[in-house]
């Protein structure tokens, strides 16, 4: 090696260098290999699920309304929480902040567990047309006092049930499988933008 050579070296190394780390923390936002599984954060209002889910048999889509009919589900008005609350329970203080919320016409600052990436899309009609139960996704939700991020959520975990290795058996029956035994596409484009 020349002279020149060698003193260009530590510069192509320096260049390099920062240039394969900023890459890799790019590769590493885009496609994330960690989930918020387990992830239980404190509301600003305790909301137990075991109580209205479970003891009161409420249904999903009372409250997280148009699941059926669109991508999302939403996280329930306040209005909605008010239906029942003007007369059951209107002493706890919990009952109260909600209902001061509804008379100021301000949202109740939720804290979002289940969160996918901005590149991804998961289309809730068409799981919920494909005969996925809530439950299939968000865990036993109606046996939760605060709310966990029950499911992995990640690239993997969504292939495996598109793929048929843990689609509810009930759901795979009524799909089929296609000429590779998958159950739903696994094509780039079905999830992501």
């Amino acid at each position: 090696m020349s002279g020149s050579s060698r003193s260009k070296m530590p510069l192509l190394v320096a260049t390099a260098v920062p240039i394969l780390i900023l890459v890799g923390v790019a590769v590493a936002a885009v496609f994330p290999s960690e989930s918020n599984q387990g992830y239980a954060p404190e509301q600003p209002i305790p909301f137990s699920h075991k109580l209205h889910a479970g003891q009161y048999k409420i249904a999903c889509m009372y409250c997280h309304v148009g699941p059926e009919k669109s991508r999302h589900s939403t996280v329930p008005a306040v209005g909605i929480c008010m239906n029942c609350h003007t007369v059951v329970k209107t002493d706890s203080p919990y009952i109260q902040s909600i209902q001061k919320h509804y008379k100021e016409q301000t949202p109740v600052e939720w804290i979002r567990i289940h969160e996918l990436p901005d590149h991804v899309t998961f289309p809730h009609n068409r799981h919920i047309a494909a005969g996925l139960a809530c439950q299939t996704c968000h865990g036993d939700i109606q046996n939760m006092d605060r709310v966990y991020q029950y499911s992995a959520l990640n690239m993997g975990w969504c292939l495996d049930c598109h793929r048929g290795k843990t689609t509810p058996s009930d759901v795979k029956a009524k799909m089929g499988t296609d000429a590779q035994g998958n159950v739903a596409p696994i094509s780039c484009s079905t999830c992501h933008y």
